[in-house]
């Protein structure tokens, strides 16, 4: 029976950094052990895949995983998280100054290593804070275990400095760390990774992992460059970092090379894949027996009921969460019976929300805003449309039946941001692999996601992708002649990034220049001219939130926008109707839309 005390959402909270190590175990579905080996062992990955595919529950994993073995091998594992590193955004960098995102991302990382590493060996707690103490250069009196957590302590006031943004600009910043010799070492990678290795050797570690999660989607493009050049700089044989990524739209910057300086491991999942269906139902019954078996029993009565909804995951736990959620919203799980229609509408309805916050793209990634645009449309006017007619007389004819569109080489690199931006968004998805599409031509498979097939029809239930056939013959291909390709390379056009600075000169480039070849002035980039992505972000309408429309109607009678919402502490957002349980929804949505 339902615990009464509780509603459904308790059960399916779609953000992984939500759940406690508790619920990590417990909710955690175990089919993909080797990732997390490889996430503890001593090489550098990349662990790449799109939105919700489950990237933070593996991270978290590896990491309650280390920590339950580290008495066996003393691999200390950290996961780090990112989210709040949009906010240091507003700190203007002066020349010469020490670097606000280092600051900030360095100082992150020591924060939770040190924490992690007393909560593991607290023995080691003196050695530490002498350590610390001289760092810091402030000795204190206290008891030792005291002396850590002070320091502790005065680090986090550092970096909820920075991500307040009160400071005018980085030349100020050296007034506000607790040390010098602290500044030093979060400006400068090697100073940073000497600390790390010098706390290996303190506390007999085998090996640090520090497990990265958050950062190449919510850093600024520049951030990004920062990161990876971070990254690669604190290889070593004792030090082994990770981090999850988005296909496409990540900056690895000029001195990182996937596959050289990490190595790569994609998250992937299929549509056709028994197993990888029955991974999703998997998660699904585990968290919604928990709260009511009756659920479980409704949704399974009618096997295409929940296959269909496992199917048009696309191997995202989240986005099957949220169709769920939009059935009980919609009182589906008061009938007796699910019908099918009532899944396929909250289908759509839920994909419908899921082109919202693509459309929302555009206020945060600029110099993508023309490709996410015409993005839409391509999918919306032209493959829909295409790809529904398609089946249609394939299935008049008894032929195989196409879930995607082959794109030709050629033309994919000619719009590659197009593509790349569908597929961050989990609306497509690509198979690099370069296949035969005739006439000595070759192009990549493109799969669009299962739920724009049920909702729109090109897929007519379950049944029918049995019948789904990745062969050219039974497939649409579009090439740079292709009348819809070629209209759509001609209304886009990425962003220039750098300008002259002198306004007499009308020089513009893509490239990477100092200064002006044309007039010897100084280069200017686009985005000092721009807002912060941050101030964009809290100036939007509580409307923009993934909240039910009595949530958000309660909420705009205390706040106008939601950088309120996102400075505001628990009990502000507390109101008739917003307590507990929703004050966390509320405050979850707020995250998720600032982060992305």
């Amino acid at each position: 029976m339902a615990n009464n005390s509780n509603s459904l959402g308790n059960y399916i909270v779609d953000r992984t950094e939500s759940l406690n190590d508790t619920s990590i175990q417990d909710y955690f579905i175990g089919t993909q052990h080797s990732h997390i080996e490889r996430l503890l062992d001593s090489e550098q990955y990349i662990l790449e895949g799109s939105r919700g595919i489950g990237k933070t529950m593996l991270m978290r994993s590896a990491e309650i995983n280390a920590s339950e073995n580290f008495g066996k091998d003393s691999i200390l594992a950290v996961w780090v998280n990112f989210e709040e590193s949009l906010r240091i955004a507003r700190i203007k960098i002066v020349d010469g100054s020490i670097d606000p995102f280092l600051q900030w991302t360095m100082g992150k990382i020591l924060q939770e290593v040190l924490k992690k590493c007393i909560s593991l060996r607290p023995t080691c707690a003196d050695q530490l804070s002498s350590r610390l103490a001289n760092i810091f250069n402030k000795p204190t009196n206290h008891k030792m275990e005291d002396s850590f957590r002070n320091y502790v302590n005065l680090l986090d006031e550092y970096i909820k400095v920075l991500e307040r943004g009160d400071i005018e600009d980085s030349a100020k910043l050296n007034e506000q760390s607790p040390s010098v010799k602290l500044a030093e070492i979060l400006d400068n990678p090697v100073s940073f990774k000497e600390f790390l290795l010098q706390l290996k050797e303190d506390f007999e570690l085998e090996r640090i992992v520090l497990l990265f999660d958050e950062a190449a989607h919510v850093f600024s493009h520049d951030q990004q460059e920062k990161f990876f050049t971070l990254f690669k700089s604190l290889r070593n044989p004792n030090i082994a970092c990770k981090a999850a990524v988005y296909p496409g739209i990540t900056n690895y910057g000029r001195y990182f090379e996937k596959g050289q300086d990490a190595k790569e491991l994609r998250i992937d999942w299929n549509a056709k894949d028994i197993n990888d269906i029955n991974y999703i139902k998997s998660i699904l019954q585990k968290r919604i027996v928990a709260f009511d078996n009756s659920y479980w029993s409704k949704l399974c009565k009618n096997d295409e009921v929940i296959q269909t909804i496992c199917i048009c995951s696309n191997g995202n736990p989240r986005f099957a969460f949220h169709i769920i959620d939009e059935l009980d919203n919609s009182k589906v799980f008061t009938k007796s019976n699910i019908i099918y229609q009532d899944v396929i509408k909250a289908i759509r309805q839920v994909f419908e929300n899921k082109w919202k916050d693509f459309t929302s793209l555009q206020s945060r990634l600029k110099k993508y805003e023309s490709y996410i645009r015409e993005s839409e449309i391509f999918v919306k006017q032209v493959i829909i449309t295409n790809l529904r007619k398609w089946n249609e007389n394939r299935r008049k004819q008894s032929k195989k039946l196409s879930i995607g569109f082959f794109i030709e080489t050629n033309a994919y690199d000619s719009i590659p941001q197009i593509f790349d931006i569908l597929a961050y968004h989990n609306i497509i998805t690509i198979d690099y692999s370069k296949k035969s599409i005739g006439h000595n031509n070759y192009g990549f498979l493109i799969s669009l996601n299962p739920s724009i097939l049920f909702s729109n029809r090109i897929i007519i239930g379950v049944e029918e992708m049995d019948q789904v056939s990745i062969a050219i013959e039974n497939n649409q291909a579009y090439y740079s002649t292709t009348p819809e390709i070629s209209d759509l390379q001609k209304r886009v056009a990425l962003e220039k990034e750098c300008n002259c600075s002198n306004e007499k000169c009308d020089f513009s480039t893509n490239e990477e220049y100092n200064f002006c070849p044309k007039c010897g002035s100084k280069m200017k980039q686009e985005d000092e001219d721009v807002e912060s992505l941050y101030n964009v972000l809290r100036s939007h309408d509580i409307d923009s939130l993934r909240l039910s429309v009595a949530i958000k109607e309660r909420l705009k009678k205390k706040f106008s926008n939601i950088g309120e919402i996102y400075d505001a502490e628990i009990d502000e957002i507390r109101m008739n109707y917003i307590q507990d349980v929703r004050i966390v929804q509320v405050k979850n949505s707020v995250i998720e839309y600032m982060t992305g």
